[in-house]
């Protein structure tokens, strides 16, 4: 099983039940977008902001996973549970924002960096007329998105297709799912349950391959190890690396 099957199971139960409520509007993506890209700080000013995704005052969530059974997702779907932008009808929403991706062999030894690659994808967009406000270490995120861009037809089909065309320039990816939900705090909050527990993976993880520490008995995040094979794999992996890299150095 990988890293984050479970959660990705999760999702698809929600998804499947959204769908039997009618809450859900599904786009198969196709070809680059072509929405103008703004190269310079993409400012949106309060004044011009027709929707708020995910501010302080709403529920917000946004997190990735990745699979290595590329082939069983639905390669360029773009998912939106709730009204599209254009159908958002408050100037704040909340706001859930779920990448899968699919790729060539995920490892014990290179799961980090290219978790770190994806990361770094994730919020390198630079699109005329939406504005990446905020984004928090507990994956939140806060956008605006200018009333002259909803006006030109800026909807959750043109930011999901710029997203799966960034991490398709990764030669390790082959395949993005993106999911949208904007149907309300309950379901964003929801999702933000999966969002931490993915979250503590990803500070396990980061404690092993940043800091090489391998201490069960000391490390807040032992119990996530105890729980997830793979970290515990992981953990193997990177422990062998450093002890045969020491024998080495010697």
């Amino acid at each position: 099983m990988g890293l984050f099957d479970t959660y990705h199971q999760e999702i698809l139960t929600y998804l499947k039940q959204k769908r039997r409520e009618g809450a859900v509007t599904e786009f198969d993506y196709r070809g680059r977008t072509d929405w103008p890209i703004s190269k310079n700080r993409n400012l949106v000013l309060a004044q011009d902001t027709a929707v708020e995704l995910g501010d302080p005052k709403s529920a917000s969530t946004s997190f990735l996973l990745w699979t290595n059974d590329y082939r069983s997702l639905r390669h360029n779907r773009i998912t939106v549970v709730g009204p599209d932008l254009p159908d958002i009808t408050t100037k704040q929403s909340s706001f859930g924002k779920i990448v899968i991706v699919g790729g060539e062999d995920f490892n014990q030894e290179n799961s980090y960096e290219r978790y770190r690659a994806l990361e770094l994808v994730r919020y390198d967009l630079h699109l005329k007329g939406y504005m990446m406000r905020g984004v928090s270490q507990y994956q939140r995120e806060w956008s605006r998105i200018s009333q002259k861009a909803i006006e030109d037809n800026f909807s959750f089909h043109t930011l999901g297709g710029a997203l799966i065309d960034r991490f398709l320039e990764l030669d390790f990816v082959r395949s993005v799912e993106v999911i949208f939900i904007t149907a309300g705090r309950r379901d964003v909050l929801a999702m933000q349950s999966i969002s931490d527990r993915v979250l503590r993976i990803m500070r396990a993880m980061n404690k092993m391959a940043e800091e090489l520490s391998f201490d069960c008995d000391t490390c807040e995040y032992a119990e996530v190890c105890d729980d997830v094979a793979e970290l515990r794999s992981m953990r193997q992996t990177l422990k062998k690396r450093e002890a045969t890299g020491h024998a080495q150095s010697q």
